[in-house]
């Protein structure tokens, strides 16, 4: 028998390429495979990004939505009221920011995390509690509303209302503190953008389209309103219908009292930073006029936006890390960090404050407040200290991170004791410029004693 050797060669070419046809499909199904595990790996790190994202992202993205609204309204207040009604709504937003650390006794800080750490039953006397202990301490202070109305140079009714609104932001807050501890921290932060952020907003919408909103009554009833709401909202978050009734568990007055002496410190420097804050503008309405507390109120806007921009963006992200490598004595590591921030913080507030300083001339202007640029010397030293006083907050973080709390109240407390003294001696001298100067020493005081306490992490 005879073979065809073309033959052959045509067979083996076809079993050749079946061959090769084979090893492509298998290659190509692999390769889909490969595709097919490398998406699912992919869809199930965007989906844990995501869930990461829902609870730390959307908070942060209420906090800067409460942000905007607070210094929108600022804005949209200077332009279209007068700066004394601005300066009586400063002298209030101080007053509340004040009174939110003072009657709490921040007692926050030792029950929120035996809350934590009890079961439903207990941890809803502790909520209870709380509650009352906020409520006694309103209610002895009531007498020192006519102080209060000699501060404020105003009728007693808007002292009245400014009482009421400092009450509901004190409880507001208390709430949230314990709304995050119970691991609800998007519904508190929800409720913080609408006792801080969302009723700003709505009163920019309805003062635009309807000028009879244009009044500080309108401002002070829609504030009032919205720290209303979040407390609805914290309440309905911590089952308020499931908290028992003083006559079938009697309020622990001892816990209560080692909470405060636990807490003590921790309030004590509380007050003095934010004591240190908002003082001053008292002491500009004791010796100038309201329109200078506008004027300081606009201003100081400027620096709770960036304190709270760098602290949100730099300071969040920096602290897990700091708290880590102190903890683990990773010295080099933690110094890096330290340095890092540092240097993030500092770059940030600085280019925020030059492009601040440079606007607001400008910006007053198109506001008709020629009182913004004729005292803009003044902005440009709040400026100045704001920066120290990032640097000052970086050393705060390092503080934090290494347990040094006796530092920390020392600190603030001295800071509330250089810039009340401070604006009390300069500015009857020099006005809004005192207020600058003082600014700036008590920031650098601020700074000084925080650095003294942290020094550097040894290995």
């Amino acid at each position: 028998m005879k073979f065809d050797s073309s033959l052959i060669s045509k067979l083996d070419e076809r079993d050749l390429s079946r061959s090769s046809d084979s090893a492509h499909q298998r290659g190509r199904a692999f390769a889909f495979a490969d595709l097919r595990d490398r998406f699912r790996s992919s869809r199930s790190d965007i989906t844990h990004r995501l869930s990461r994202f829902r609870s730390s992202g959307l908070s942060f993205l209420l906090r800067l939505a409460s942000l905007v609204g607070k210094f929108g309204l600022s804005l949209y207040m200077t332009r279209y009221m007068s700066l004394d009604d601005v300066g009586i709504y400063g002298l209030v937003f101080s007053f509340s920011m004040i009174a939110v650390v003072f009657y709490g006794g921040r007692i926050d800080y030792d029950l929120t995390r035996q809350i934590v750490a009890t079961n439903k039953v207990e941890s809803y006397s502790l909520l209870r509690d709380q509650s009352i202990f906020l409520l006694i301490n309103y209610i002895v202070s009531i007498p020192f509303i006519l102080i209060s109305q000699r501060i404020f140079h105003q009728q007693l009714p808007v002292v009245l209302f400014g009482f009421l609104i400092c009450w509901l932001e004190s409880y507001s807050n208390l709430l949230f503190v314990n709304t995050t501890f119970v691991g609800k921290p998007i519904l508190a932060n929800t409720a913080f953008f609408v006792r801080s952020g969302l009723w700003s907003i709505m009163v920019i919408v309805a003062g635009l389209g309807c000028p009879l909103a244009r009044n500080l009554w309108f401002v002070l009833a829609a504030w009032a309103a919205g720290a209303t709401l979040s407390i609805a909202l914290n309440l309905w978050c911590l089952e308020v219908t499931q908290w028992p009734s003083p006559r079938s568990i009697a309020v622990d007055w001892a816990r209560l009292r080692t909470a405060l002496r636990r807490s003590f410190p921790i309030w004590i420097g509380s007050l003095g930073l934010v004591g240190g804050s908002y003082l001053d503008r008292f002491v500009v309405g004791a010796f100038l006029d309201m329109k200078a507390v506008g004027l300081t109120t606009f201003y100081t806007s400027f620096t709770t936006a960036i304190v709270t921009l760098v602290g949100t963006s730099i300071f969040s992200v920096a602290a897990p890390k700091l708290v880590d490598a102190a903890a683990q004595l990773r010295a080099t590591e933690y110094n890096q960090e330290l340095r890092r921030a540092r240097f993030h913080a500092t770059a940030f507030s600085v280019v925020l404050c030059v492009a601040i300083s440079i606007v607001i001339p400008y910006l007053a202007t198109a506001m008709h407040k020629p009182e913004i640029a004729e005292n803009v010397l003044a902005l440009w030293l709040l400026m100045t200290a704001t920066v120290v006083r990032m640097i000052a907050e970086t050393a705060y973080v390092g503080l934090y991170s290494r347990h040094k709390d006796r530092a920390i109240w020392i600190g603030n407390g001295a800071f509330l004791i250089v810039s009340l003294l401070l604006n009390l001696a300069l500015v009857p001298l020099f006005g809004l410029t005192g207020l600058g100067l003082s600014s700036i020493a008590a920031s650098a005081i601020l700074l000084a004693l925080r650095q003294e306490g942290l020094r550097v992490l040894r290995p």
